[in-house]
């Protein structure tokens, strides 16, 4: 198992590393320099949403601040990762997880890691998973989404799409966007993203 990530001290640790005060990074964020500086101390966990805005103003992906993972082998020239499964195959039980602050809402990783062009997950959300806030994700490309279990509701900026098992939408996503679970009973989907927006 991955040892526990202190997303906290990430954020505080890049906005260092950015020489930005933590004011600066409230206000570029559009949240409160309160909600930041409990974040930073681990007071408080926030929102997906909050953490994604947070991420894009410090230029990284979502998923950066809850992993470890950095390096790209290959890019790095380690031929031998060449003839090593894990950087192309993800078995089922080997998935990473993405968890965040929101215990109805995780994430698991389809591909080997985020170092590619595009990003596949199964997203997991329980019952009455929803949110007020509507935000894009990333710049350009696609997001398609298949729904595998339960129903979801996708929301393109004041337009709702109710999809049910077996259903599917694609859209640009930096159309202002949410997806929620309103129903009583778990649901899941696959979601196929270019760029990588975590």
């Amino acid at each position: 198992m991955k040892e526990e990530i202190n997303v906290g001290s990430k954020i505080r640790e890049l906005r260092v590393k950015k020489s930005m005060t933590a004011k600066d990074l409230a206000n570029q964020s559009g949240i409160s320099f309160g909600m930041l500086s409990q974040l930073e101390k681990g007071s408080t966990q926030g929102s997906v949403e909050t953490l994604r805005k947070i991420a894009k103003v410090l230029d990284v992906t979502l998923a950066f601040l809850f992993t470890n993972d950095s390096e790209d082998y290959l890019a790095n020239g380690n031929m031998d990762a060449i003839n090593d499964e894990k950087h192309y195959v993800v078995r089922k039980d080997e998935r990473k997880k993405i968890s965040f602050p929101d215990p109805l809402y995780t994430c698991e990783l389809l591909v080997p890691d985020l170092q590619g062009d595009i990003e596949m997950l199964q997203v997991n959300m329980e019952p009455n998973r929803v949110t007020d806030e509507i935000i894009p994700h990333t710049k350009g490309g696609e997001e398609c989404d298949y729904v595998l279990e339960g129903e979801i509701v996708v929301t393109l900026n004041t337009k709702e799409f109710s999809l049910q098992q077996g259903d599917s939408i694609r859209f640009n996503p930096e159309i202002p966007h949410k997806i929620e679970n309103r129903s009583n009973k778990k649901a899941s989907y696959l979601s196929v993203i270019t760029p990588v927006s975590f």
